[in-house]
């Protein structure tokens, strides 16, 4: 019993020092950091699925205060965003869930620290965020408008695009929404073959993208929330910034169910897995083609008559 107390302290110890390095490097190093990035929730993670909760906390701690110490309030916020990304992923994985719960809870549980980060970033400095980017995007867009009209160019787009850069104040839900269920999937295809190879775990894999779907009742969500922007909504009234955030992502959302109909028939046809991947960078450029795709599937079952 003390040797495994003992094992536990020495690998919290050791994974506590692996996200120290790991978040040293995702700050100072840029080019490298933006990879880095992706894998600070998985030493808790594999502290969890090898160890279980009590001793996760214990490491979760250690790692905020001594982070905090080494590196300030930067260490403070990501070792308590991605510790409480980590940990809940870690926790359904030891209780042996699907990879689609493991999923959905990290994802909730990023969605929650982001918003809390961004509350308090509110508090702290005194002004939105959002605020901040939207006039570094526009500094951005004057200068290159000066820049067109030296040369002659006729300057209306630069114009529409400060419209649409506007609307990012509105869509910061949205943001937050997407970018914790990033992190979570990301973080999450990273540990799978940690855990294979270094913790000793078999964790659930994810269904093949072919078969991904989304219940039928998106669809009427989808329909509903797109004739409210059609009417004609006053900007910045809450139903126009609810409407506008459930646009976007059930806009994503069917976006990936298009995605998945096209893995779906680049299987059918037996094309080797580089087809559908170019398809898929094709799919970013081409989003409303794709969303049709999605809204078929999702309202005339496309597959099933694929497969017939």
């Amino acid at each position: 019993m003390k040797n495994h107390t003992v094992r536990q302290l020495v690998e919290g110890a050791a994974l506590a020092a692996v996200f120290g390095v790991l978040f040293l490097i995702t700050t100072y190093v840029p080019l490298l950091g933006s990879l880095t990035l992706w894998t600070l929730p998985v030493p808790f993670i594999l502290m969890m699925v090898r160890n279980g909760p009590s001793s996760s906390f214990v490491m979760w701690g250690v790692t905020i205060v001594l982070g905090f110490l080494i590196a300030g309030i930067p260490s403070l916020i990501a070792s308590l965003m991605f510790g409480i990304g980590g940990l809940t992923a870690g926790y359904l994985y030891y209780r042996h869930k699907s990879a689609l719960a493991v999923l959905i809870g990290s994802s909730v549980a990023y969605v929650i620290s982001l918003v809390l980060v961004f509350i308090s970033s509110i508090l702290l400095i005194g002004q939105n965020p959002a605020d901040l980017a939207i006039e570094m995007f526009n500094q951005s867009i004057r200068q290159a408008e000066t820049f067109s009209n030296i040369l002659g160019q006729d300057s209306d787009q630069f114009d529409q695009l400060m419209q649409q850069v506007e609307m990012i104040r509105y869509l910061i839900p949205t943001a937050l929404f997407m970018l914790g269920v990033v992190i979570a999937l990301i973080s999450q295809l990273i540990s799978v073959p940690v855990l294979k190879r270094v913790g000793g775990f078999k964790p659930p894999v994810f269904k093949p993208i072919r078969e991904w779907a989304f219940p039928k009742s998106f669809l009427w969500y989808y329909l509903v929330v797109t004739i409210l922007m059609m009417v004609g909504l006053e900007e910045g009234s809450t139903a126009f910034v609810a409407a506008i955030n459930v646009y976007s992502v059930l806009n994503a959302l069917i976006f990936v169910q298009g995605l998945a109909v096209i893995y779906f028939f680049s299987h059918q046809k037996g094309w080797p897995i580089v087809v559908p991947i170019l398809l898929t960078l094709l799919g970013f450029a081409l989003t409303t083609f794709v969303v049709i795709i999605g809204i078929i599937d999702l309202g005339f079952e496309l597959r099933r008559r694929m497969k017939s």
